[in-house]
């Protein structure tokens, strides 16, 4: 499909993708040169975006459309503005600038449903275990070194094992469930696998991890 065509589709697309702006305004406004990936088909339009650390984030939404079905890359910021009709045009077609895989449509296997009370209280503690690793550095209310709160971010804090499967998430991926808006008050996450990703689906959206080697799993 040529970029003429990708424009034609989206300026059709607009209430289908009116969805998905939550997440893009939330993208944008982490980082704003920030790829939004969209995918629409028949039934469901779905957004991704990889957030400045690190994190596979995205949102699906059930749509009724007519069109073709379509895979384009966007900047989020120039997605939001032309939703909210700040600009006649669609946003430039930018897949060049997608870098990584995108998670499987199908295939996902449930297995286990956490709390929103658990996966906040472990954000809480990996927020404290960051303030006290940056005060033992002598910077008391910024963040640790890189490759500290890199260390952090990537500890297991959450494991499901369910029929000899196993599916271990980081504080990166909770943390970044709860900073999208994606986890309300009250709700629950869901573990889930497929092959070499895990995904942890909350109200509003999902993170997804990607990990080489054998198949995961999880727990019920």
């Amino acid at each position: 499909m040529t970029s003429a065509d990708v424009t034609s589709v989206l300026r059709d697309a607009a209430p289908q993708l009116a969805g998905l702006a939550p997440l893009a305004r939330r993208v944008a406004a982490l980082d704003p040169r920030g790829v939004f990936r969209v995918r629409l088909d028949a039934s469901s339009a779905a957004g991704y975006a990889r957030l400045p650390f690190g994190v596979l984030v995205g949102r699906t939404v059930r749509v009724t459309w007519a069109g073709p079905t379509t895979d384009w890359a966007v900047r989020a910021r120039e997605l939001v503005i032309w939703l909210d009709g700040g600009v006649a045009e669609p946003p430039e077609q930018r897949d060049l600038e997608w870098r990584g895989a995108l998670p499987p449509a199908e295939g996902w296997r449930r297995v286990e449903r956490v709390p929103d009370a658990v996966v906040r209280n472990v954000v809480r503690k990996g927020a404290s275990t960051f303030r006290e690793a940056a005060e033992r550095e002598g910077v008391r209310g910024a963040q640790p070194r890189a490759e500290v709160a890199d260390a952090l971010l990537d500890s297991v804090v959450l494991t499901a094992t369910h029929g000899g499967l196993r599916a271990e998430v980081t504080l990166r991926a909770v943390s970044a469930l709860t900073r999208m808006g994606f986890l309300p008050p009250g709700s629950h996450v869901a573990i889930d696998v497929c092959g070499r990703w895990t995904r942890v689906v909350a109200e509003y959206g999902s993170v997804y991890a990607e990990r080489p080697g054998m198949a995961l799993g999880i727990v019920s």
